[in-house]
């Protein structure tokens, strides 16, 4: 099957009518299988995706058991309002689709229309093959190929979006999921629709004594019916309110977009902002003050330090200097000291009394002169009258202004760079800071869908324990139905037509074991191919493991050790789903297209690189890509070129409150295109 055309008329954001090629490009045995989408939020990429779901199941686009009254609500709510509030009363959804039907390939168009008549919705479905109304089924029974086409069962496999993927990875749901997939898969809804025609079969004999092994299977058949009519409910509601869930979420993205444009988000910001701006203002005026010291201080020779070394060097030589002389007096006053001494008339005659006195003073002249300390040559007179500790303090002023001075201004000058420049940024979010009149209600509103996503959400969890309990009840039902009629089978004195029904209900059971072991072994090795080619972690996975029983899936390491999936990071999980719904539909054998709407939004840039060029150029034979600028920027684009094969941009019009779409996508990515 292949998507050919989509044509929208007045629904959702599109006005009037909207024709838009989805046929690939083919180029000898080479297909270019993307069919690509861009848009920002709002522009209508999930609506194509949601137009493709309702012109496929209808009502049951919204669940099995959505009441009509409902889906009129909502089909109401998806009619188009132009920017005048005018009331349009008719809008359609119609998809061309190459397919081939009892072995013939056709090219098909599938259409409905809905017509507004007071608070009622008439809905009409019509389905033409090349070109003439499709007799091929009677049109009562058009809604039935419709929905076979593409059986919603595993549908979710061929359209999804980011919010399916990430659920997909959380255990729960992924067991919900991939059992209802691969049951959709196989058609074991019709061996199961064969066992109960069987049982109804045997019910319908005419036999007046029954034996108490058929009682019982015709006990444990009732219970068995039940029980699962109540699961169906259950699952039923739970889908119901998975569906509502998902709407949720998306609404309250929405409100939260709408808040971040708003600035919204900072109101809750300001007594914060405005106590970092006060506490920023007073570390400025302190860094401020610091600085101001500095200036008054020692800063003025700072911005002059050559001549403050030369200070320093003179300093140091009159030092020196000061020294030199305080030596040279005391070697003076030693030598007159010993001078006087030789003069004196008491060691004169003590020690040389018979030396004349002329030669004993010519004596005393030579030792004075010998004692007495030379001037030195480059003796300069002081310039600064200076003690030697006043010296001493002013040269460690003069270290202090060469090193730490200017580390000191350097650090303070950077720290009130900074300061200024937050101050800066506080004042910028203030300014972003909206109106409380503007704010309030969109907060409100984001609030109160955050409270009913939560409520959902419980719900949802209550659901899920209650389907678990009786499915518990279930299967101990089936496994005791299983073993009576086994029993029956045995028996040689019952009716023949009973003995074979019996058979045959044996033969079913084991056929939906084997096959479904089958197509479980081939799901692994799928799994664990695909998961190694999305992941850069090459060989992270070594081996999976799915139970039968309970569809529980166990990664395996290269080692043979348990990989838990919640060591995955949220990228390697989203990754990990993705590889599971390629292998399911590879497994499937189904030539079908698929709808993939924002499932790149949680990746990291190598996540993406490999979802480029592995996933989506290979996982189907015709792929519609739903996608933000964010999300497929210019080096995406670039990557995945070679696949595209037809580039939309959907922009939306404000004053017309419609969408517009354009043959190329984002305009940063022309010159690559």
């Amino acid at each position: 099957m292949i998507l050919t055309r989509l044509t929208l008329e007045n629904f959702g954001v599109f006005r009037g009518q909207v024709n838009i090629d989805l046929s690939p490009h083919r180029l000898s045995d080479d297909t270019s299988p993307v069919i690509l989408f861009g848009g920002k939020n709002g522009a209508g990429k999930t609506t194509l995706l949601e137009a493709v779901r309702l012109c496929l199941y209808g009502r049951n686009a919204l669940g099995s058991r959505v009441r009509k009254i409902d889906y009129n609500a909502y089909l109401q709510e998806r009619i188009h309002r132009p920017a005048d509030n005018t009331l349009l009363h008719q809008a359609s959804v119609e998809i061309g689709f190459e397919f081939v039907h009892a072995g013939v390939q056709s090219l098909y168009d599938a259409q409905r229309i809905w017509n507004v008549e007071g608070k009622s919705v008439q809905e009409r479905v019509y389905i033409y093959k090349d070109g003439r109304i499709f007799q091929d089924v009677d049109d009562t029974h058009w809604d039935e190929f419709l929905r076979d086409l593409i059986p919603p069962g595993i549908a979710n496999l061929f359209f999804f979006d980011g919010e399916q993927i990430q659920a997909l990875a959380d255990d729960d749901s992924e067991a919900e999921a991939l059992e209802t997939a691969v049951g959709g898969l196989l058609n074991l809804n019709l061996v199961d629709r064969l066992k109960a025609d069987l049982d109804l079969y045997v019910r319908q004999q005419e036999q007046q004594e029954r034996s108490r092994l058929q009682m019982q299977a015709e006990q444990l058949h009732t219970q068995s019916v039940l029980l699962e009519e109540e699961l169906s409910e259950l699952k039923q509601d739970k889908a119901g309110l998975t569906s509502r869930l998902d709407q949720l979420r998306k609404r309250t993205e929405t409100a939260r977009q709408a808040l971040l444009r708003e600035g919204a988000n900072f109101l809750q910001e300001r007594a914060r902002l405005e106590a970092e701006q006060k506490e920023t203002e007073r570390q400025l005026e302190r860094t401020r003050n610091d600085i101001r010291d500095l200036a008054g201080d020692l800063l003025p020779f700072a911005v002059t330090p050559n001549w403050s070394r030369v200070l320093r060097q003179r300093l140091q030589h009159e030092a020196q200097a000061e020294e030199t002389r305080l030596a040279l007096r005391l070697r003076k006053e030693g030598a007159e000291k010993i001078t006087k001494a030789l003069l004196s008339k008491e060691f004169r005659k003590r020690a040389l009394a018979n030396v004349p006195d002329l030669d004993w003073q010519e004596l005393t002249r030579e030792i004075e002169k010998l004692l007495l300390p030379d001037q030195p040559e480059d003796y300069q007179p002081a310039l600064h009258s200076l003690s030697a500790q006043r010296r001493e303090q002013i040269m460690g002023f003069i270290d202090q202004v060469l090193t730490e001075t200017p580390r000191q201004m350097e650090e303070l000058g950077r720290k009130l760079e900074k300061l200024e420049d937050r101050q800066r940024k506080i004042a910028q979010e203030l300014r972003q800071v909206p109106d409380e009149a503007v704010a309030n209600p969109l907060i409100e509103e984001f609030q109160n869908l955050a409270e009913q996503t939560g409520e959902i959400n419980q719900q949802v969890n209550d659901k899920d324990e209650a389907i678990r309990q009786l499915q518990i009840q279930f299967d101990e039902v089936e496994r005791l139905r299983r073993k009576t009629w086994i029993e029956i089978a045995t028996l040689g004195d019952i009716d023949m037509r009973v003995e074979r029904a019996a058979k045959i209900q044996v033969v079913l059971d084991e056929y939906k074991a084997r096959i479904t072991d089958i197509k479980l072994n081939e799901l692994q090795v799928r799994v664990a191919e695909y998961f190694n080619r999305l992941c850069r972690k090459q060989q992270l996975v070594r081996r999976v493991a799915i139970d039968p029983d309970h569809y529980r899936v166990t990664l395996y390491t290269e080692n043979g050790e348990v990989l838990p999936k919640t060591s995955l990071s949220a990228g390697e999980r989203q990754l990990y789903a993705m590889s599971l719904l390629w292998a399911l539909r590879s497994v499937s054998g189904r030539q079908l297209p698929i709808i993939v709407d924002t499932p790149m939004g949680r990746l990291d840039t190598d996540h993406r690189h490999t979802l480029l060029t592995e996933f989506f150029p290979q996982a189907a034979h015709q792929l519609v890509l739903l996608s933000t600028d964010t999300e497929l920027d210019a080096d995406g684009y670039e990557l995945l070129a070679p696949s595209i094969s037809r580039a939309y941009l959907l922009n939306f019009n404000m004053s017309q409150n419609r969408t517009e779409i354009e043959e190329r996508y984002f305009a940063e990515m022309d010159a690559i295109s």
